[in-house]
């Protein structure tokens, strides 16, 4: 049992692991991709419906997470080596180690680091020193966003939810509970961002469940009731009132338009009659946004059954009549078709992209300013180990390395040159 806990957090803890995943998931792309144009898109489908590809995607997270562990386990053993806490040091700890015959004094060899500009830590038979400061901090950051990341996106796939609904002016917020504020007025107005062109806004007011009163644009997607809201398309709905000689009791209510941008068409059926109203857009004149500015004509067609009754335009708060029809558009509110969204994966996403700034941030000033160098010296038993490791800085660092072990070299020789000529002198 403990061979195969091993055996898979070295699996987990590998480097290799997070890009052998990648690698099996771009094939799949690749494979997709030959049979469809929306290849990111059945990606995610074939791997929200398959438990392999599930469990597959779940080992980066978990790799991720064993190797921020990793990292900090061996930051923090570092950290105690260079304390001269412990005098077995595990192997792979630092990017060099050199065996040496004992000789020479840790406190001759503090002093010339200390005047290198090392700061320095002698206990007993351990001496460690250090300049600039640690870039694990920065890896360790970046791991973990790396672990958000990807969990993140194991999260979406497998439990996100959606449902689309249309979201109307004067009416409530649709919620799968029900009982949202209700939608005072959506807006559409020039971007002021470097990103968008356009600014959409839903404002929505106090609910009387106690929801506060919420504004939810088009980015970052606004959260209600546990809820991503994501406007997708743009429409009208007038309020129109329609008769007819042999419809005399006629037809009064708003519809809901999917018309919006000039060019598309939908189509109101009337219950209780055979008249059906094809309706349209028309293309304003002077280049303006009938959405923004609310100067809309609209383009209609009367079918009854199957035969064209009659067609023309109405600017909506105008009337049409003709041969005893009447269409009479008196107001409109507008409306959007929403997806609401729930994926409490997003905000693991949204944390990694902190993760990651905040990692280059830390990162940055310390490998350009503050270089990390490295070195321990530790007796062991008649002979002495050194270790040595950089983070940028590396060949001053390791000169400074080598000229320490050429210092304890050259003490050890002299120590040893003094000790064969005193049991020459014994013999004599």
């Amino acid at each position: 049992m403990t061979r195969l806990l091993r055996s898979a957090w070295a699996l987990l803890s590998s480097r290799v692991t997070s890009p052998a995943v990648l690698g099996i998931f771009l094939l799949v792309y690749i494979v997709i991709a030959f049979g469809t144009d929306e290849t990111l898109i059945t990606l995610m489908a074939v791997t929200s419906a398959s438990t392999a590809l599930l469990m597959l995607l779940a080992l980066l997270p978990l790799s991720s997470a064993a190797r921020c562990y990793r990292e900090t386990a061996r930051y923090l053993a570092r950290r105690r080596v260079l304390r001269g806490e412990p005098t077995q040091v595990p192997e792979g700890l630092f990017e060099e180690t050199v065996r040496l015959p004992a000789g020479g004094s840790l406190d001759e060899v503090k002093g010339r680091l200390e005047a290198e500009g090392y700061t320095t830590s002698l206990a007993g038979e351990s001496l460690g020193a250090w300049r600039g400061a640690s870039g694990s901090w920065s890896r360790i950051v970046f791991l973990a966003g790396t672990f958000c990341l990807f969990a993140g996106i194991l999260i979406s796939l497998s439990t996100r939810t959606s449902h689309r609904q249309s979201v109307l002016e004067g009416e409530p917020m649709p919620t799968a509970a029900g009982g949202g504020g209700v939608v005072e007025k959506i807006s559409l107005v020039p971007g002021t961002g470097r990103i968008l062109s356009r600014d959409l806004t839903l404002q929505v007011a106090r609910s009387e469940a106690g929801d506060p009163a919420k504004t939810c644009g088009l980015y970052p997607p606004a959260l209600y009731r546990g809820n991503f809201v994501y406007p997708r398309y743009l429409g009208i709905a007038p309020q129109l009132k329609f008769s007819a000689p042999d419809f005399a009791a006629g037809k009064e209510a708003y519809y809901v338009l999917n018309i919006y941008p000039a060019g598309k068409d939908d189509k109101v059926e009337f219950a209780g009659s055979p008249y059906r109203l094809d309706v349209g857009m028309a293309e304003p004149g002077d280049g303006s946004d009938p959405f923004v500015s609310g100067k809309i004509t609209l383009l209609f067609k009367l079918v009854k059954g199957k035969d064209l009754v009659l067609n023309g335009s109405v600017p909506l708060g105008g009337t049409f009549e003709r041969d005893g029809y009447r269409l009479s558009f008196p107001s409109y509110r507008r409306h959007v078709i929403t997806d609401f969204v729930q994926d409490y994966g997003v905000l693991f996403i949204w944390t990694s992209m902190a993760l990651f700034a905040a990692a280059f941030l830390i990162w940055l000033p310390v490998r350009l300013c503050f270089p990390r160098g490295e070195l321990a010296i530790v007796r062991d038993g008649d002979g002495m180990r050194a270790y040595a490791r950089a983070e940028g800085g590396r060949t001053r660092h390791n000169g400074v390395f080598h000229e320490m072990l050429d210092l304890l070299e050259s003490r050890a020789h002299d120590r040893s040159q003094g000790g064969a000529g005193q049991s020459e002198m014994a013999g004599n």
